[in-house]
């Protein structure tokens, strides 16, 4: 079994390759780093932008055929951008309780 054929692999969709590597950059955003409310409003814009950086996306690849699977990707990535901004915001919960109103 030493002679093992190497078959090509077919390149990536370049929208997905941009979004992948917005995922990247977001992973590297670290909840437990967010101290200051400088951190949290540095980590909200960079939430903001990659949310904007997933509409160019999908707009710069709108009539692309395979714009049924990068829309999937896309609502992905920015599901859980907006779960990450809610956290952020509410102080790491997950599901915040919501406020009463006052009387």
């Amino acid at each position: 079994m030493s002679d093992i054929i190497n078959l090509p692999r077919p390149a990536p969709h370049a929208a997905v390759v941009r979004l992948n590597e917005l995922t990247s950059v977001l992973s590297e955003l670290d909840g437990e780093n967010l101290r200051t409310q400088d951190d949290m409003r540095r980590a909200l814009w960079i939430l903001d932008l990659a949310n904007q950086c997933v509409r160019i996306i999908l707009r710069d690849f709108a009539d692309d055929p395979n714009i049924r699977q990068l829309d999937r990707k896309a609502e992905e990535l920015a599901a859980s951008v907006k779960e990450a901004r809610c956290m952020i915001q509410h102080g790491g919960n997950k599901y915040p309780t919501p406020r009463r109103s006052r009387q």
